[in-house]
C-alpha cells in the first residue's frame, strides 16, 4: 500500500486580507466586483486588527429527531450562526482606520480573502467571503503594560454569508 502523499500546506502571515464595504458598495453581494471591492470607500481592516483580535466563528445547530422504537437519535444540519468579533489596535485620532469606519451602528459588509498575499490586488476569480454586518459599540480595553491600547467591537452578523464566491470582473 503506498504512503499519502503530504500536501503542502500554506503558511497565514501576510497571506490574508479584511476589507470593510460600505452598506451601497455591492449590488450583489453573492458576486462582488473588482470595481466594488477596490473603490475608494472600501477600507482595509487587516493590519489594524491585533495578531489574535479576527475571530470570525461560525456554529451549525442540529435538528434532532426521533423514530418509533429507534435507539439512535437521527441528526440534521439546522441554521447557521456566524459570529465575528474584532480587536483592534486604537490611538483616538484620525488614523484609526477601524474606529472611524466602524462607528456604532454602521452597516456594510466584511469581506475575507485568504491564500493570497496580502499585497496583490483584488482580482477576478478569487475566492472570498462576504459577511453582512452592522457594528455595535466598540468598547476600550483596559491598558495592559508593554502592550498597545486596543478596542474590541462585536460585528453583528445581519443575513447570509456568502462562503467561498468568486469575485468578478
Amino acid at each position: 500500500m503506498p504512503i499519502e502523499a503530504v500536501p503542502a500546506g500554506q503558511v497565514s502571515d501576510g497571506f490574508g486580507l479584511v476589507l470593510f464595504v460600505p452598506a451601497a458598495g455591492l449590488a450583489d453581494p453573492a458576486a462582488p466586483t473588482v470595481a466594488e471591492l477596490t473603490a475608494g470607500t472600501v477600507k482595509k481592516l487587516t493590519y489594524s486588527i491585533t495578531g489574535d483580535g479576527y475571530k470570525h466563528t461560525t456554529t451549525i445547530n442540529k435538528v434532532k429527531t426521533y423514530r418509533l422504537t429507534l435507539k439512535q437519535e437521527i441528526q440534521y444540519d439546522g441554521t447557521e450562526v456566524d459570529d465575528l468579533t474584532i480587536t483592534y489596535a486604537y490611538t483616538n485620532t484620525a488614523g484609526d482606520v477601524i474606529r472611524t469606519a466602524l462607528p456604532v451602528n454602521t452597516t456594510g459588509w466584511i469581506v475575507e480573502r485568504w491564500a493570497i498575499d496580502n499585497a496583490t490586488a483584488i482580482a477576478a476569480a478569487q475566492i472570498i467571503d462576504v459577511i453582512p454586518i452592522k457594528a455595535s459599540l466598540p468598547l476600550k480595553d483596559a491598558p495592559v503594560r508593554d502592550q498597545e491600547l486596543t478596542r474590541t467591537q462585536v460585528l453583528n452578523v445581519t443575513g447570509r454569508v456568502y462562503r467561498d464566491i468568486l469575485v468578478v470582473a
